[in-house]
């Protein structure tokens, strides 16, 4: 055998040597890092398949909303005159052809959020346009809301302080909902 030949031999056993121990080095991680996740999984009971102290949860099937609203009923009760002790934030007055509103929260911090939201049987599809009342006359807001399923809901946001009055007008029928007043301070 030549010096030369035997040079590469040895190179060619030394790289075979460093190949081995670099392969030998990652199986011994890989073994590590497979036996800590063993032992953290136990550990922490991760894999088992107990729901617990709470149980199982019960999840009804999804079925769709219905597309129209249901037809407003003709044969209303006649009201008694009683005083029903139930306190809501929806006036009564002002309200013409089923168009209600109501908003919540009615007491709010300026830049806080007021929600509106109502009911207008019959009319879905329908455009409503909000409304705030300055002095004796309606200016719209700003904010639009549609009916589905009989019903809208929206909201608006005021920085103006003091008892502020919204409407949703609907400009089709020329219809207006009951006024609801929001306290802004």
């Amino acid at each position: 055998m030549s010096p030369g030949s035997r040079i590469d031999e040895e190179r060619r056993q030394l790289f075979v040597s460093a190949g081995v121990k670099v392969l030998g080095v990652a199986v011994a991680i890989g073994l590590a890092i497979g036996l800590g996740t063993y032992v953290v999984v136990k550990s922490l009971g991760l894999d088992e398949t107990d729901t617990g102290a709470l149980g199982q949860v019960h999840v009804d099937p999804v079925t769709p909303l219905p597309t129209t609203a249901l037809p407003v009923p003709t044969d209303l009760p006649t009201p008694s005159g009683e005083p029903s002790g139930l306190i809501t934030n929806t006036p009564t007055g002002g309200a013409t052809g089923g168009l209600t509103l109501s908003a919540s929260p009615v007491f709010v911090k300026p830049g806080e959020r007021i929600n509106l939201t109502g009911t207008w049987p019959g009319h879905d599809a329908m455009g409503l346009l909000v409304q705030r009342k300055l002095g004796a006359d309606w200016s719209d807001f700003g904010v639009q809301t549609q009916v589905s399923v009989g019903t809208y809901d929206t909201w608006v946001i005021t920085n103006r302080t003091g008892d502020q009055i919204f409407r949703v007008y609907d400009p089709a029928s020329k219809t207006a909902s009951n006024e609801v007043k929001v306290t802004v301070q």
